[in-house]
């Protein structure tokens, strides 16, 4: 979107988005699914290209790391290791541009994942919001900011684990429902 409205408010919503924003709403779209497929595939390369060089990543509301695309990526494949499956679904996506080559979105983000846990199969689900800003360089646009708002967690002992690690008190973290 362009005009008034253009930089996030609730005044843009709704609107018409114009032809020439078609393009770029589509290309923001199918980013926040790759990235989706791109975790769940554990192509860390792949992930990593997709966040421009510089983009701040935080994962630290559900428990993980805040950095550099690299330096997430680096963490990514022993974080993600416990899981024997993952299967990330986003929806909801917001996107309001904010200039020619700048957008801020927000995304659903439903993760159902398969751990082994203390010798039993359990399933761990995560439901979150990333809150994202995007950049358009030449024909591409990246993820130059993602921060995952995790709001619940739920599955077997697994879960509750994760649950009680960023629930104590001292981990500095907003509880989270589950």
């Amino acid at each position: 979107m362009t005009g008034p409205g253009a930089g996030g408010g609730h005044d843009a919503d709704a609107g018409a988005v114009l032809p020439d924003r078609v393009a770029d709403r589509l290309a923001i779209e199918d980013l926040a699914t790759s990235y989706a497929y791109a975790v769940d595939d554990r192509d860390w390369a792949r992930w990593e290209v997709l966040f421009t060089p510089d983009a701040m990543v935080d994962y630290t509301r559900a428990g993980g790391v805040a950095g550099t695309p690299a330096e997430v990526a680096a963490w990514m494949p022993g974080a993600m290791s416990v899981f024997t499956f993952c299967l990330h679904t986003t929806s909801t996506h917001q996107v309001r541009f904010t200039g020619p080559d700048e957008a801020v979105g927000r995304v659903h983000v439903f993760n159902r994942n398969g751990v082994e846990w203390h010798g039993t199969q359990e399933l761990f689900d995560v439901g979150a919001v990333y809150d994202d800003r995007y950049t358009r360089s030449g024909d591409r646009w990246r993820i130059s900011q993602r921060i995952e708002h995790t709001t619940y967690v739920t599955g077997g002992g697994f879960a509750d684990m994760i649950r009680g690690m960023i629930n104590d008190p001292g981990s500095g973290l907003p509880p989270i429902f589950g």
